[in-house]
């Protein structure tokens, strides 16, 4: 099996991984959610997709020669997201220039309590169950499951209260699929501004249900709801 932090930067490693997960692509629905060691379950393309060592067309080809649509339809659709994430932002550049402008103001700004924080959430040494071992996972493999990216994201924001922009960052510099649009627009959904009003809670027993148990944070050192984060509206470009 090929694991994340032995990814070969390879068009034939690209379609060696295509074909190991195409048995298992029928099951995608039913087993994305599972945060398990190996993360067998979900595709783990992601790398080569981004380097465009493999494109998302390919990867739907080849699960609709190998299963009907409707056993990969949300395979198929969890592949175009990428697709979309990027045409949203090619039509709001803005969304990213302001967040690249942001990342040094905000470590610059950072007060000494909110540094201690910082510093602490980078290094996985916070405390908090699934957290740490995140940070620990992303900085030695380069990869995270999605579910444990919505997560982090969400304690991030909304336990530590650490900028958002900061959170995006740190993934940005370890992420083997690190994505200019998918990266900064997933940050922004949980952080309720890319679908304004609608952000993302992390509850400890959805952690322990979708980890197996492998990690069950406190659910009292979780934020039990989220907080408004404003900004000025995006201006939309013509393409």
């Amino acid at each position: 099996m090929s694991e994340p932090s032995n990814f070969l930067p390879t068009r034939a490693a690209a379609l060696a991984r295509l074909e190991e997960f195409m048995p298992a692509a029928g099951r995608y629905a039913a087993e994305r959610n599972y945060v398990r060691p190996g993360h067998d379950n979900v595709s783990r393309l992601s790398p080569w997709v981004q380097k465009r060592l493999l494109l998302e067309s390919e990867i739907v080809a080849a699960a609709r020669i190998r299963w009907s649509f409707p056993a990969v339809e949300k395979f198929v659709q969890e592949v175009y997201w990428r697709t979309y994430w990027k045409g949203w932002l090619e039509q709001r550049p803005e969304a990213w220039t302001r967040w690249v402008k942001a990342v040094p103001r905000l470590r610059e700004s950072l007060s000494s309590e909110q540094r201690a924080t910082w510093e602490a959430a980078l290094a996985g040494q916070t405390g908090i169950a699934g957290f740490d071992a995140w940070a620990q996972e992303l900085v030695t493999t380069g990869y995270l499951h999605n579910h444990a990216r919505m997560w982090f994201a969400s304690i991030w924001i909304f336990t530590l209260r650490l900028p958002w922009e900061l959170g995006a960052a740190f993934f940005m510099e370890h992420l083997l699929d690190g994505d200019v649009a998918s990266n900064t627009l997933s940050w922004r959904w949980v952080a309720g501004l890319q679908t304004p009003g609608k952000t993302y809670v992390a509850r400890a027993d959805n952690i322990a249900f979708y980890t197996d148990g492998e990690h069950a944070p406190e659910d009292s050192l979780l934020a039990s709801a989220p907080f408004a984060i404003k900004e000025e509206p995006l201006s939309k470009v013509s393409i």
